[in-house]
């Protein structure tokens, strides 16, 4: 008697493809809304955006008869360069366009934004090299609350407004922070009845919560530097410790090669970053 199996029949079964595509897992970016834009100033010309700094006046006594003497005054500037120029190209040959069943531009231009996006989120995560106070924690040392406390107390002694400060740390940082006591019991935060305002943060999946008033952004996008220990470059900082001017926003272009029959589709973007104000911002090191 014949008996008919997967193995026999195979040719009758039909393999079926999914309606929905796996798209890559992507990093939370979180940087450029939360550092100061110079956006507008570049919109219709330019490459160099100058910041001219304003510093304090000397307070001086006045002696009775004598005339005041005037503070002399020798400005400095930052200046931000627009000159970073980026993308990202990919091309779908006609046929190749015809026989699938997924619309292969549309999905993989949804792609190559979030690359833009991931891309300027790096460049501002690197900054944290050129911030001035003094670094707080240890590389290959969790984050305790010691280091929090010192990261304000860094902001504080430079005089950064209290507000439109942040923390951005690695998820591994999540992780020790949430086996604090100090922020989970509820015996230790006074809150019986809601949860620690470190594991309940609005509806945005990159904001995590606050600790001491200043809201946790939690992302894979922080610098790390390889080593033993591996060396994590967290950050807390004021807005205006990084400046981001965006002259051109990801812009999608798309045109048909008719010498490869295919789709080509560029997205580009312009940019420039630099530290605005080094003291208003501390290397949190883990």
């Amino acid at each position: 008697m014949a008996t008919i199996t997967t193995t026999t029949a195979a040719n009758f079964i039909p393999e079926v493809w999914a309606l929905d595509v796996i798209v890559a897992a992507e990093s939370a970016l979180v940087l450029a809304p939360l550092v100061y834009r110079a956006d507008s100033q570049v919109k219709q010309k330019g490459d160099i955006i100058h910041f001219p700094q304003i510093s304090e006046l000397t307070v001086s006594t006045k002696t009775q008869g004598n005339e005041v003497t005037p503070s002399a005054v020798t400005e400095s500037e930052v200046t931000v360069t627009v000159n970073t120029w980026k993308y990202v190209a990919f091309e779908v040959e006609k046929i190749t366009q015809v026989q699938s069943q997924y619309d292969l531009r549309s999905l993989y231009t949804k792609k190559v934004g979030y690359q833009a996006a991931k891309d300027i989120d790096t460049t501002l995560a690197g900054l944290y090299s050129s911030l001035t106070s003094t670094d707080v924690g240890n590389y290959g040392v969790d984050i305790g609350d010691s280091s929090i406390i010192s990261c304000q107390q860094r902001l504080n002694e430079v005089d950064a407004p209290q507000d439109e400060r942040y923390f951005v740390i690695k998820p591994s940082q999540q992780a020790a922070i949430q086996k604090l006591d100090k922020f989970t019991y509820a015996s230790a935060i006074g809150q019986f009845s809601q949860a620690s305002p470190v594991q309940r943060g609005p509806n945005n999946r990159y904001l995590w919560g606050d600790i001491y008033g200043d809201p946790v952004y939690v992302t894979n996008q922080v610098t790390t530097t390889a080593g033993t220990p591996t060396q994590t470059h967290n950050l807390y900082f004021h807005k205006e410790a990084f400046v981001l001017a965006l002259q051109q926003t990801p812009t999608v272009r798309h045109s048909f090669w008719h010498k490869d029959l295919s789709d080509l589709v560029t997205i580009d973007w312009i940019y420039g970053t630099n530290t605005l104000r080094s003291t208003f911002g501390v290397e949190l090191r883990s």
